[in-house]
């Protein structure tokens, strides 16, 4: 007899302490556990144009754009110009044999995206290479690329 309300008090305290712990979560106050519900606006995609010249500032016929958001390509006409569907925060990748690969992404879809191809030296340099060594060949592409642009500009290469 003895031992039954041994064993009835010892269930009847741990159904109690289970009670109370339970009793204790429930008065838990659980603000800090909501989270406001973000709110995703869907992109809005749009034809983007631009046109890809050479280093000597020729159309590049056939050059590859991918929207890497999306994996749709697109190539360039005989005129170097290109559309594709992107949205505002795409990245946009450029191809051309001969030329490094270039990445930009898309600022505003209505304005037009003019890429000029170049061999990038920094690309080229060996697999062992200080800092200094890639700091030239950057800021001598980066020369570059500017020349190139005004020289465009210039020549109204923009203009299709």
């Amino acid at each position: 007899m003895i031992r039954n309300l041994r064993v009835i008090t010892f269930l009847l305290l741990l159904f109690l302490s289970k009670a109370a712990a339970a009793q204790e979560i429930i008065d838990t106050p659980i603000e800090h556990f909501i989270v406001e519900p973000k709110i995703y606006k869907p992109k809005v995609y749009i034809l983007v144009t631009g046109r890809i010249l050479g280093v000597n500032l020729e159309d590049l016929k056939g050059a590859v754009i991918t929207n890497l958001c999306t994996a749709e390509k697109a190539s360039t006409d005989s005129h170097g110009v290109y559309h594709i569907l992107a949205a505002k925060g795409d990245s946009l990748g450029f191809e051309f044999p001969k030329y490094s690969k270039n990445t930009e992404a898309v600022k505003a879809p209505n304005d037009p995206m003019n890429i000029i191809m170049i061999k990038r030296t920094a690309d080229n340099l060996p697999a062992v290479h200080s800092s200094s060594d890639l700091r030239k060949a950057k800021s001598a592409d980066d020369e570059l690329y500017r020349i190139l642009e005004k020289d465009a500009k210039l020549e109204e290469k923009w203009k299709y």
